[in-house]
């Protein structure tokens, strides 16, 4: 879309059948730009540990995080550099990196779906981040002051405040001991905005090429060839935009992008006739799950697990799943029909510094725009542009350096 504004030819090759197949269709939703921490902080390694005993011990759908060991050897390069990054002064200034990607991405969002009407259930009432311990919450609201300093806006709520702003939580009384309001914070649905920027796109007259699964990559003198099926394309650039699937695609032109797949899950339950439903998009630190009330339907999403490439869908983890929205709603959870819940599985595209990769390669013609990990949405559209405006020789609105 912002290439094509620029006045340059655009073909997307996309594998699946039309837009929004991929990690956009069962996304959280939420556009988490105050706080856009990297997953690798300080003592993941211990968090790594326990998601490899819970698979060993046949725990995997009693827990949120999960490290099967049939995934490791394949990780272990990634996991030293993963690692190496989760030290307190790597953490802080990664997660200022991502703030400062994220505060422009909000802008750029927003503009976007107001220049071309693209309607995506879209909340601008801001984001809760729930506790249910006053320790917990003093230890998180640490890194909320910190990002406070440059400029973030957050506000700690006490039970009754937090209830007063959420009544829907109310039911959960001293369970819950308060939350940190994020006012700028947004959230939406990320199947319909990518539809829609989809769509704008091919009305600017970008070519979408639908099933069209990219075999070979290679720079040559003549520009950039790329094999699809048994057609041949030559291009005078490429990026590369694929989410886990980069990894691939760069070892075709020599790249070793440090990116891994940690596999989430989501469910998307009809609200039905729910009076009380929630009104805001929310993470409950304590059972580390996220709900999101887009129009009628309430997205449920959590868990993160080391598999592979694996995209079956566990009958352990819908349940599991049941089972966070039970904490948070019990009264509407013994409510809900399993054969109306939309159950969904996808891959975020984990880079080991905690921080996305964007930008030109030291492979003529190459490009890169992956690695965002859980933040996907909330970077994307200030990622797109501007890579875009680098790509077409304009300084880019945002410092792309590191």
């Amino acid at each position: 879309y912002f290439l094509r504004r620029h006045g340059i030819d655009v073909t997307v090759l996309e594998r699946h059948g039309e837009p929004a197949k991929g990690a956009s269709y069962g996304n959280g939703g939420y556009l988490q730009a105050t706080v856009p921490d990297p997953w690798n902080a300080p003592g993941i390694g211990k968090v790594f540990r326990a998601a490899w005993f819970a698979s060993l011990s046949g725990r995997e759908d009693e827990s949120a995080f999960v490290a099967r060991t049939l995934a490791l050897p394949g990780l272990i390069n990634w996991g030293r550099k993963f690692l190496k990054n989760a030290n307190l002064e790597t953490y802080l200034n990664h997660t200022i990196r991502n703030w400062r990607l994220a505060q422009y991405s909000l802008q750029v969002t927003s503009a976007l779906a107001a220049d071309e009407d693209i309607h995506y259930d879209a909340a601008d009432n801001g984001g809760l981040i729930l506790f249910r311990s006053e320790s917990s919450l003093t230890e998180y609201e640490q890194l909320a002051q910190h990002m406070a300093e440059q400029g973030a806006r957050y506000e700690r709520l006490g039970r009754e405040a937090l209830f007063e702003r959420e009544p829907s939580l109310a039911p959960l009384g001293e369970q819950l001991v308060g939350a940190i309001y994020y006012p700028d914070d947004r959230a939406g649905n990320s199947r319909d905005f990518c539809k829609g920027v989809a769509y704008a796109a091919q009305r600017s007259g970008v070519k979408f090429e639908f099933k069209a699964s990219v075999s070979g990559l290679a720079a040559t003198r003549e520009g950039t060839r790329v094999v699809v099926g048994s057609t041949d394309l030559l291009s005078d650039a490429v990026v590369i935009a694929s989410g886990i699937g980069s990894r691939e695609l760069g070892r075709q032109v020599g790249l070793n992008l440090p990116i891994a797949p940690a596999k989430g899950y989501s469910i998307s339950v009809p609200m039905r006739d729910w009076q009380e439903r929630p009104t805001h998009v929310m993470a409950d630190m304590g059972v580390h799950a996220g709900v999101n009330p887009m129009g009628d339907t309430l997205r449920v999403a959590g868990t993160a697990e080391f598999s592979g490439e694996n995209l079956n869908i566990s009958d352990g983890r819908v349940s599991y799943l049941i089972d966070l929205m039970r904490q948070l709603y019990p009264q509407y959870a013994v409510s809900i029909d399993r054969k109306e819940i939309d159950a969904w599985a996808g891959l975020r595209p984990l880079s080991a510094v905690g921080l996305p990769i964007i930008g030109e390669t030291p492979v003529r013609g190459v490009y890169l725009n992956t690695g965002h990990g859980g933040l996907g949405w909330t970077q994307g559209a200030g990622s797109s542009m501007a890579l875009a405006d680098l790509i077409a020789g304009k300084e880019p609105e945002i410092d792309l350096s590191g």
